[in-house]
């Protein structure tokens, strides 16, 4: 078969899931402009639970910040703990909690000596020893307002709700591009997917900035300690067993983004990876399961699967690159060095986007910028809308490293836990 005629089969199969899972993006965005997500009510009663914070952390000295942002909670101190636990190896961070433990009381601090489970297992150790109801999952780097505690009681009173996840915000959202790129991902799950979710039944666990009641997570069977995505693996199993959820869009928690592309390309492949280990892990459970509705199994089945396609953006990458073959001169690859061939190339390129067909294709892609602008108008970031065009850049990067990523989930092959760094805010030692 001719290559290039094997490039544009490809080309087309590889674009098919892809442009299936853009008109989802576009459903969201269009969904969330008249799905704006539940607004604050005054409360009907008073609510005062035990709340035990849950604070994991692994040499991130920062973490002193975060103890000291959920030690000004305007909520009786008798109602609720902190405890951080400290995997730590260097010398910096634990010095930092203990100079802080002797400046301040009011939060206790547990040490495994391992990193067994990573975040899964340390906040399973931390279970087990808390004495509050409802427990809240904050990472190192997280400040709060001081009226978290109280406006997330506030869903506990309906025995119904297990578990009430807050909308992230961000500390250095416009530090540099990566930031902003980051931030206009993270926002567009926050700002227009959750609110959608909520009302199908469907919203997450996002892995902090959250509340579960304590006798829910043992019911669920804990944290898995055999996933680095502890946070989608929990919230299947919250769903299969029929909880509702609770989604507090005007309660936010804030925390860093990613300042470098290492660190975002690093955080995707990992949320790559365990996402695309609890839809091999769970799927069938998800389809067969008696307690999820129709819709939810539906966008269950996006969420979990939603990394699949980068292989396929892949793919039409590559298709692209074999087609465009003849144009580069030769018949090695190599061929692309030749400036002839580029340059006839290149207007080759531009003559099939500007095509009826590559407009039409290039439209029916583009749902995951559309969702991200949609957010960056709802928040009235006028100025983040010159930064989109990076999404596609970053975009070229991820495509690889994401679809190894994938690869390995679905092979069973073991992903290191890669932990963000922190970077905008430091602790002296």
């Amino acid at each position: 078969m001719d290559l290039v005629v094997l490039g544009k089969i490809m080309f087309y199969i590889c674009m098919t899931p892809l442009i299936i899972y853009s008109l989802k993006f576009y459903s969201i965005g269009f969904a969330s402009i008249f799905i704006r997500g539940r607004k604050e009510e005054k409360p009907k009663e008073k609510m005062d639970p035990r709340f035990s914070i849950h604070i994991p952390v692994y040499n991130d000295p920062v973490v002193v910040e975060c103890v000291k942002s959920c030690l000004e909670f305007d909520y009786p101190k008798d109602r609720y703990e902190i405890i951080v636990i400290d995997d730590s190896d260097d010398d910096e961070t634990p010095r930092a909690l203990n100079r802080l433990k002797k400046e301040a009381r009011g939060f206790r601090i547990l040490r495994r000596g391992s990193r067994d489970g990573f975040k899964a297992g340390a906040l399973n150790a931390a279970a087990k020893v808390s004495k509050g109801d409802i427990i809240v999952v904050f990472d190192s780097d997280y400040r709060l307002g001081t009226d978290f505690l109280r406006k997330v009681a506030q869903p506990f009173a309906d025995p119904g709700v297990a578990m009430v996840q807050t909308r992230w915000d961000y500390i250095n959202p416009r530090k540099n591009i990566m930031s902003r790129v980051a931030m206009m991902s993270y926002s567009s799950f926050h700002q227009c997917s959750m609110p959608v979710k909520e009302r199908i039944g469907s919203a997450i666990f996002c892995g902090t900035g959250g509340a579960i009641r304590k006798e829910v997570l043992f019911d669920a069977g804990m944290w898995n300690e055999d996933s680095i995505g502890e946070d989608i693996d929990l919230t299947v199993r919250l769903l299969d067993k029929g909880y509702r959820q609770v989604y507090l869009p005007y309660v936010k928690s804030r925390g860093e983004v990613p300042e470098t592309l290492k660190s975002f390309v690093k955080q995707q492949e990992r949320w790559a990876y365990a996402t695309t280990k609890v839809a091999k892990d769970y799927m069938g459970r998800i389809m067969k399961s008696e307690g999820l509705s129709k819709k939810q199994k539906l966008d269950m089945f996006f969420i979990t699967t939603g990394f699949l396609i980068f292989p396929f953006i892949l793919g039409v990458t590559i298709s692209t690159i074999i087609t465009m073959h003849p144009f580069l001169g030769g018949e090695a690859l190599y061929a692309v060095f030749n400036s002839q061939g580029i340059i006839e190339a290149g207007s080759h390129i531009a003559a099939s986007l500007l095509s009826t067909e590559g407009i039409l294709l290039m439209v029916l892609s583009l749902g995951y910028f559309f969702e991200c602008m949609v957010a960056i108008l709802m928040q009235k970031h006028w100025k983040d809308l010159i930064y989109l065009p990076w999404i596609f850049i970053v975009g070229f990067v991820i495509q690889f490293t994401n679809s190894i990523a994938v690869i390995k989930a679905l092979l069973g092959i073991k992903h290191t836990f890669y932990k963000t760094p922190k970077l905008y805010y430091s602790v002296g030692a």
